[in-house]
């Protein structure tokens, strides 16, 4: 690998160093420990779940994806019905003999981060109710199941990359930097993880002040959002695989995402400012995280402008996501996992058709322009293309890929999530139900009462 695809590949592991930083930060300090000690843990078996099976099913199929690439040929097994409907890969297990090449290798270093992110967000939002054994077990079903689907799908020449060419959709589900193979996902999946818990906060009194959430370690949220950007512009400069053989401008990708990350902090105190009289410094860290996840589908593609502004609503929309998740939903997620992957995630994903402009991402997802109705020299595009050039309105199409790719991973994630964390919880809620009393030893016991009254 030479350096200036590695050390932007290196820089990519602060993603998940500045998740489980802005995570902690909003932990209660007597339970820090334990959320230090899970995060690390689930980064570990991100790692492990991972290079066993995970990148074979995310990545088994990237010669077939992307063929002449030299030093894949170890990777060259995918399952489906057809090659435009790739549903896993199937060479690559365990990284042993063709697959051990110095170009695969390198892939499994490049898509590492991403997997220990999409572990991260569940792992930090359910480690305050569920026992430890239920997120290691939790972590290492979505390093080895549910991201490598996700990613493979979208990522890895699977069937939602190629709607375009299967159901002329746009240019099929485009996903630069992961708002919904890792945030969407991880979101949904944290989601499903409290509510198969089954244990909400308590309500609280009907005149007690509404606020933000205490900040117990803001220098921490705050550094961590600091070294999540950093990682952001790393992997995003690094050109993905799945982003190989389409024109990209790198330089715009660093913009929007400065630009998407400071909209989100803004944006977020300005909200704060308004609502309570003063800024928060927990949402500023989490409004500015949001801006990059939000901008992370659509990077290359948008205009400058459109970046800050993307951001600006992402930061808007943290505040009441925070409450709705914890007020509302009544679900303990003291790290913000939920509102940051769900909306930020889902925002991101359905911008794309409304932001691109088609100068850019020409060739994304493998097509060629005599397999769509695109003009020449023409990218993703949306309902807004770039004037006096000519481009051809595209909305539809890439609308409806967007569409149906949140839809299937959001369900992917959410019902995962709920089923595996409901049948982990299962022993205990049969427990409680054993233990409870039955409506007539109930009433016998009220009887007895009355009667020595």
């Amino acid at each position: 690998m030479p350096i200036e695809t590695w050390l932007p590949a290196v820089l990519g592991y602060l993603i998940p160093i500045g998740v489980l930083l802005l995570g902690w930060g909003g932990v209660e300090p007597r339970r820090s420990r334990r959320v230090l000690t899970l995060g690390s843990l689930a980064i570990a078996l991100a790692t492990i779940g991972y290079f066993a099976a995970g990148f074979a099913l995310h990545l088994g199929g990237a010669e077939v994806m992307k063929p002449g690439q030299p030093g894949l040929h170890g990777l060259s097994g995918s399952w489906g019905p057809s090659k435009e409907w790739v549903l896993l890969g199937t060479k690559g297990f365990l990284l042993r003999a063709d697959a051990a090449t110095p170009e695969a290798l390198s892939l499994f270093v490049i898509y590492l981060p991403m997997a220990a992110t999409a572990v991260l967000l569940p792992s930090l939002s359910a480690c305050g109710r569920a026992r430890g054994w239920q997120v290691i077990v939790s972590g290492l079903f979505v390093a080895v199941v549910v991201f490598p689907l996700a990613a493979c799908w979208v990522w890895g020449g699977g069937w939602l990359s190629q709607l375009g060419k299967s159901m002329n959709l746009g240019h099929g589900v485009v996903d630069y930097a992961g708002s919904a193979v890792v945030y969407l996902l991880g979101g949904s999946f944290a989601l499903g993880a409290l509510l198969g818990l089954g244990q909400r906060v308590p309500r609280g009194r009907v005149d007690e002040p509404e606020g933000m959430p205490p900040a117990h370690f803001p220098i921490l949220a705050t550094l961590g959002t600091l070294l999540f950007g950093l990682g952001w512009l790393g992997w995003s400069l690094s050109t993905p695989y799945h982003a190989f053989g389409a024109q990209l401008n790198l330089p715009l990708v660093a913009v929007n995402g400065l630009l998407a990350g400071a909209g989100g902090a803004l944006a977020s105190q300005l909200y704060c400012w308004l609502t309570l009289g003063h800024t928060d410094p927990l949402m500023a860290a989490r409004g500015a995280a949001a801006g990059f996840v939000a901008v992370s589908a659509g990077a290359p593609f948008i205009p400058v402008w459109s970046a800050l502004l993307l951001g600006a609503v992402a930061g808007v929309l943290i505040p009441p996501g925070v409450y709705l998740v914890e007020r509302v939903l009544r679900l303990p997620d003291l790290s913000g996992a939920i509102p940051l992957g769900l909306i930020a995630g889902l925002l991101g994903t359905l911008s794309v058709p409304l932001l691109a402009d088609g100068r850019w991402g020409q060739g994304w997802n493998g097509l060629v322009l005599d397999e769509t109705q695109l003009r020449a020299g023409q990218g993703v595009t949306g309902f807004f293309p770039v004037a006096n050039i000519g481009f051809v309105e595209n909305g539809r199409g890439q609308s409806i890929a967007q569409l149906v790719g949140a839809a299937v991973l959001l369900l992917l994630g959410l019902l995962a999530g709920w089923l595996l964390y409901l049948a982990m919880s299962a022993p205990r809620r049969l427990r409680e139900r054993s233990s409870r009393p039955s409506p007539g030893e109930v009433a016998a016991a009220e009887g007895m009462g009355s009667g020595q009254g």
